[in-house]
């Protein structure tokens, strides 16, 4: 369900993508995230498991016009290489089946790959953190805590400028007044973030708006917006408990906790949402076996 959300994504960033380089990881991802489909539905097909519907033509609308910038898609794409490579490793970790052990491999291999693609197709100069310490008061931040950090920062930008285009763009009301919602508390969760890097005079010299065009016509069914926005809410969630254990700080792990609870009171609301409109799909399981009692 992933790799198709994803795909959609992609296939509507190909349709107005200017640069060309960018052009090429956006193919380069579509790609890996198409195989990836093609692999699962097969295993899921040899142990006749019904395959997740997921998104399709029906959930995109390619003749919209074009809702994010190029340097938006380039960000958007990093973040994916991200999410490949962080699920690439834990399942070639815990998957026992050499079957699925090998895809999974397979996978980490075109994630390294791509990840290379999009940092060649970076310029870097404008979009790095230059990062130092905390209040003076306090010991400085560690190289590992300014590192998470960073990365919820950049995790959280990426979903304020994805959540504007999708409030832009929502038909229903009671969804765009959702989405401008999650995005506030997502814009006050990057202030909060930026406070200990900022608190010392350290620059956080970064763009804080990757470009969000005019267009209200939607390019998405809402039913993968609230899907996206799911998906965001879990690499968040799992970034701040990744940055928490790392993180002995009070501080800084208190702040983690509360943006943990924040966010999955919005998640609550997603999947009201979603059972609501009849876009919650229950996930595959293995049957419960039949009991028999005497």
């Amino acid at each position: 369900m992933n790799d198709k959300a994803i795909s959609c994504m992609l296939k509507h960033f190909l349709c107005h993508v200017d640069d060309l380089d960018i052009q090429k990881a956006i193919q380069g991802t579509l790609h890996i995230t198409t195989k990836n489909s093609d692999a699962l539905t097969a295993i899921f097909l040899k142990e006749n498991m019904p395959i997740p519907l997921g998104f399709g033509e029906e959930d995109l609308n390619v003749e919209a016009p074009k809702l994010f910038s190029d340097s938006f898609y380039l960000l958007y794409l990093k973040h994916i290489s991200n999410v490949l490579l962080l699920s690439a490793t834990t399942g070639v970790d815990v998957a026992a089946r050499s079957d699925v052990r090998s895809f999974f491999r397979s996978l980490l291999l075109k994630a390294e790959k791509l990840n290379q693609t999009i940092a060649d197709a970076s310029d870097m100069n404008d979009k790095e953190l230059f990062l130092g310490s905390y209040f003076d008061e306090k010991r400085p931040l560690t190289v590992i805590e300014i590192s998470h950090i960073v990365s919820s920062i950049q995790t959280n930008l990426i979903a304020k400028d994805l959540i504007l285009g999708f409030a832009q763009t929502a038909p229903s009301q009671e969804i765009q007044a959702f989405l401008l919602k999650v995005r506030e508390q997502v814009r006050q969760h990057i202030e909060s973030l930026s406070q200990p890097l900022m608190a010392e005079n350290i620059p956080v010299t970064m763009k804080w708006d990757y470009g969000v065009e005019k267009s209200s016509v939607p390019p998405f069914s809402e039913k993968l917006m609230m899907f996206h926005l799911v998906a965001m809410i879990t690499e968040n969630v799992r970034g701040y408990g990744l940055a928490m254990s790392t993180s002995p700080r009070l501080d800084l792990a208190l702040n983690y906790t509360n943006f943990t609870n924040e966010i999955l009171e919005y998640a609550k609301e997603v999947s009201r949402i979603s059972i609501e409109q009849g876009w919650l799909e229950e996930p595959p399981h293995i049957p419960f076996p039949k009991i028999h009692l005497e």
